[in-house]
């Protein structure tokens, strides 16, 4: 099949368009009513079903990240020749390009072919061969950008399991790169516009993404400043090279170089231990602190900016068996955590390493489950201890260390981000022993 935008693209009437397209559309459906009938489950044709057909697969199954990114790779599978054959329905009319992106977005696909079926012809001229191709190429530029991005994302992390340089850097770089070369290839367009195409694309990547529960609102927000700026970047590189050269292929070779990148992160994966320590002084002997560190009562101090975004915060904290080597149980706004006790020291010290812990963040989706790897295995707690220290006139000082490890590229801009969560979630339990033990030191 020509891609989008070729010379081979021919115009076909809204006839041919409403016999091909609405069939593409309820392919979708038909795969997800086949699947539950071999599951021996019964569908529920609702809004839903109708709207994200594949995202109701994943929610009946609960599939393991490969087998999302299987219905992913469907779903791709069906936008593309839909995505074709609308460009071509957007011809006819000579309008309606902008209309023919929307057709890859799942949700609003069902509108835009509607909308592109309805579409009335317009008066043929040499100005309206002109806007049609240019639309037509800024169109080919802006698909080209989505699928990179979500093709990025099913190759690296669903299928390699990596999240590092290559889908945060490369990934972002090349959409820009390959969304202003090809949108500017038949005729140079000024580099605001360009810009924002490039901009456009990543933004309609991310929400393909969104609507498919592969990614977060949360994460993508944390991601949006980095990779912003690559596509950014690769957005005036591919201006540049369309300005100098007119030959098509060279900045698609870019995207060749993807899969390489992200198999060879996979086999050497990051690793880095980041460190972590505040302290707090506070009004009440260490006895009084020690009760209120082992305490089971909840955490009562608001959590922070960072778990707005998503990350986990802790709940409470129980200790089932006091001494060295027993187990505590913390609870996250994620889950429960399981841990071992390693130094039991009434009054003075108190340390234990995770053996077990809840997902690292809770993402901001529109669906119960997010199919994306990174919340679990990326981001681990190792170790977390406190040590109290006596201050004159009845005082004490908390001092809390956690010991983490990350494992997502590139390593400079995710730990501030990290350090940033660690250091808010000690903060806000030192604050909780504080007014504990200040409290009981009152009451008595």
């Amino acid at each position: 099949m020509a891609p989008p935008g070729s010379a081979s693209a021919r115009p076909i009437g809204p006839l041919v368009y409403c016999m091909v397209a609405p069939g593409l559309v309820l392919l979708q459906h038909a795969a997800v009513a086949l699947g539950h009938r071999a599951a021996g489950e019964q569908i529920d044709a609702d809004a839903g079903f109708w709207l994200l057909p594949v995202r109701r697969l994943l929610d009946v199954y609960h599939v393991s990240p490969l087998g999302a990114a299987l219905a992913f790779a469907f779903a791709l599978a069906v936008a593309w020749p839909l995505a074709y054959v609308s460009l071509r329905r957007a011809s006819w009319s000579r309008m309606g390009f902008w209309i023919a992106a929307w057709t890859v977005i799942p949700g609003i696909q069902i509108l835009a072919v509607a909308a592109l079926a309805l579409m009335p012809a317009r008066k043929e001229s040499v100005l309206d061969d002109s806007r049609r191709l240019r639309a037509k190429h800024r169109l080919e530029g802006l698909l080209a950008g989505i699928a990179i991005i979500v093709l990025g994302v099913f190759v690296s992390a669903l299928a390699f399991g990596a999240y590092g340089w290559g889908l945060f850097v490369l990934a972002p770089f090349t959409v820009g790169l390959t969304t202003a070369y090809l949108a500017n290839r038949s005729e140079p367009i000024d580099f605001p516009t360009t810009t924002g195409l490039v901009m456009a694309a990543a933004a309609l990547g991310s929400l393909a993404l969104i609507l498919h529960a592969l990614e977060g609102l949360a994460c993508l927000i944390l991601a949006a400043p980095l990779a912003s700026l690559m596509a950014f970047i690769g957005g005036g590189l591919g201006w540049s090279m369309a300005q100098a050269t007119r030959r098509r292929r060279k900045p698609l070779l870019a995207v060749a170089f993807l899969p390489a990148v992200f198999a060879l992160e996979a086999a050497v994966p990051p690793a880095a231990a980041i460190a972590t320590d505040r302290s707090i002084e506070i009004d009440a002997p260490p006895a009084a602190v020690w009760r209120a560190l082992t305490s089971e009562e909840p955490v009562r101090p608001p959590p922070g900016l960072p778990a707005q975004a998503g990350f986990a915060y802790p709940l409470s904290g129980r200790i089932i068996s006091g001494r060295a080597g027993g187990e505590r149980v913390g609870l996250f706004s994620t889950g429960p955590a399981r841990e071992r006790i390693t130094l039991w020291e009434p009054g003075h010290r108190l340390a234990f390493i995770v053996v077990e812990q809840p997902a690292a963040m809770e993402e901001m989706s529109p669906y119960r489950r997010v199919h994306a790897p990174h919340v679990e295995g990326y981001f681990e707690n190792v170790e977390t201890s406190f040590e109290l220290e006596a201050l004159p006139g009845g005082r004490s000082r908390l001092t809390a260390r956690a010991s983490t490890v990350l494992r997502i590229d590139p390593i400079p801009y995710w730990e501030p981000i990290a350090h940033w969560a660690i250091r808010s979630n000690l903060a806000r339990v030192l604050e909780d022993y504080r007014l504990k033990a200040e409290g009981a030191v009152r009451r008595s």
